[in-house]
């Protein structure tokens, strides 16, 4: 179990997970990235709103990339049905 002290926009947090610290740290940073983004963006917004669309924006990224995943995932699984076809051609074609 980790445990990290991270600082997100400004707030400090004490996080604990069942990872390691590093990872704990590389996921704040990114938060903390991706909330100076949208602040950057819409500086007006309160924080709380701030952190909504934050929140929906990694949200969406993780949903592409989820898409993309399965995309190539499909792509992988197809090529290799073609070579198990060119192996087994080969295969028969051998006296």
């Amino acid at each position: 179990m980790g445990v990290a002290k991270v600082e997100i926009f400004g707030e400090k947090y004490t996080l604990r997970a069942d990872t390691e610290t590093e990872h704990i740290q590389k996921v704040a940073q990114y938060v903390d990235g991706k909330f100076s983004e949208v602040a950057k963006s819409s500086p007006t917004l309160s924080t709380s709103k701030m952190a909504i669309l934050t929140s929906l924006n990694i949200a969406d990224e993780l949903i592409r990339l989820e898409g993309d995943k399965d995309s190539l995932e499909h792509l992988i699984l197809s090529k290799i049905g073609e070579l198990i076809s060119l192996v087994e051609q080969e295969i028969e074609a051998v006296p």
